[in-house]
C-alpha cells in the first residue's frame, strides 16, 4: 500500500470532519445556543485538534519506514502482548463479577 495514499485519504477524513465540525458551531452561533466567545474557542481547539490529526500518521508512516526489519518484528511482538495481556484481564474482570 502506498502511503501517500494513506496519508491523503485520512487527511480528507480530517478536513471533512473538522468542516462539518465548524458548520454546525456556525449554526450553534445563528441560532443563539453558543456565545461568539465561546465558539471562538471551540474553532481553535477543533483546528488544533485537525493538525494533530493530520500529523501523526505521517510521522508514524515515516517511523515505521523508517524501521529495520528487527525493530518492526519487536514492535509487532510488544504489540501484540500488549493486546494479549488486555484481553486477559478483561476476562478476569468478567468473571470475578460474576
Amino acid at each position: 500500500m502506498n502511503e501517500s495514499i494513506l496519508i491523503d485519504g485520512w487527511a480528507t477524513i480530517i478536513g471533512s470532519l473538522a468542516t462539518i465540525a465548524i458548520i454546525v458551531t456556525a449554526l450553534g452561533i445563528l441560532l443563539g445556543v453558543l456565545k461568539p466567545a465561546e465558539a471562538l474557542k471551540r474553532i481553535a481547539a477543533l483546528l488544533g485538534i485537525s493538525i494533530l490529526l493530520m500529523l501523526i500518521p505521517g510521522a508514524l508512516v515515516n517511523l515505521w519506514l523508517n524501521m529495520s526489519l528487527w525493530q518492526k518484528i519487536t514492535a509487532a511482538v510488544v504489540g501484540l502482548l500488549i493486546l494479549w495481556g488486555r484481553r486477559r484481564r478483561r476476562r478476569t474482570k468478567t468473571h470475578k463479577l460474576e
